[in-house]
């Protein structure tokens, strides 16, 4: 996949589609920063969640 290994929650939140509060629920509940950057990883287990495929389809 190219592009960023890093995400902000907005972009997360638009590239599952999800609302950007629940997304900032579920990081906090795996322990991770929702102000920080979100690394591919915890984005995938977010995806994960919220039944997403990960990494999302490019448009």
């Amino acid at each position: 996949m190219a592009g960023t290994d890093t995400y902000t929650l907005k972009e997360l939140a638009k590239l599952l589609a999800w609302n950007p509060a629940h997304c900032k629920v579920i990081l906090k509940q795996l322990g991770a920063d929702p102000a920080g950057q979100i690394d591919n990883e915890t984005a995938a287990k977010v995806a994960e969640k919220v039944h997403r495929p990960w990494p999302p389809k490019a448009a």
